[in-house]
């Protein structure tokens, strides 16, 4: 289940950063500050979360813009954000705080609320789909840093699909955590096979993969490295449907692995 939110530009062309992860993840925090606890609620008994995190969000669609220095310039007068999530409580409190409000503030920008829609889900009928990335998928481990050994210190090391099985383990590993939080049963042993589509990956050379910066300064570190192309999917229905709300890989809640169904590839 997902929310597509339509934003009114009236200032033309305005202006943020390239990376907007940062503030959208800042705008649902403040949407749902007050629903917390209830949010939390919803977790299966013995799961440790310090808040609710089942979800993800695309990246901004913005029909026309314009790009200068190292920022993005909205030139059409409407723009689109998607919200999923297996709950519908969430979605739901997303939507009636972002009519309540009618105006929100990215990187300080005020943007009018214009619209506020659910979007039927597609039905999963067979144990296959294929999809299109809405935000990038990602995979990541914890490796012990060389320089800090005998510390406790770790880095994020990203996973590619190069990576081989590892990087496809990762991804199942993480489904079946996913399905036991919203199920509450296990599944053990998911029956999970994807591709990237190989011609996308040609005619782009090899360049799938994206760094998004988790900081209002682009010069922090703190950096997020994911894969944006379309793959073909083969699971149960209801893992690709899980998929579908959930969203595919790690870091789901920052703005990563967000999916949409299509009947053929779009380059």
């Amino acid at each position: 289940m997902r929310i597509q939110i339509t934003f009114e530009n009236h200032l033309k062309p305005t202006f943020l950063p390239i990376n907007t992860n940062y503030y959208l993840v800042k705008l649902i925090d403040s949407l749902v500050y007050s629903y917390k606890r209830y949010l939390k609620s919803l977790m299966p008994a013995g799961i440790k979360r310090s808040d609710f995190n089942l979800y993800t969000f695309s990246q901004l669609f913005i029909p026309e813009r314009i790009i200068e220095d190292f920022k993005i310039g909205i030139v059409s007068p409407q723009f689109y954000w998607y919200v999923s999530s297996p709950y519908y409580q969430f979605l739901g409190l997303i939507a009636k705080e972002l009519r309540d409000n009618k105006f929100i503030k990215i990187d300080g920008k005020r943007f009018e609320v214009s619209n506020v829609q659910f979007i039927t889900a597609p039905s999963f009928d067979k144990s296959e789909a294929q999809f299109t990335c809405l935000s990038p998928v990602t995979v990541y481990k914890k490796l012990s840093d060389r320089c800090d050994q005998g510390k406790g210190m770790y880095k994020d090391h990203y996973l590619m699909p190069e990576d081989g099985v590892e990087y496809y383990k990762s991804l199942k590993r993480d489904l079946e955590n996913k399905y036991y939080m919203i199920w509450k049963k296990k599944y053990s042993d998911i029956d999970f096979r994807m591709e990237f589509d190989k011609k996308y990956i040609k005619k782009r050379r090899n360049k799938i993969s994206k760094v998004i910066y988790l900081n209002h300064n682009e010069k922090s570190p703190n950096h997020v490295k994911g894969v944006l192309a379309p793959l073909h999917n083969q699971a149960d229905p209801e893992v690709l449907q899980l998929i579908y709300d959930a969203g595919l890989g790690q870091l789901n809640s920052l703005g990563f692995g967000m999916v949409e169904t299509v009947n053929e590839p779009k380059y």
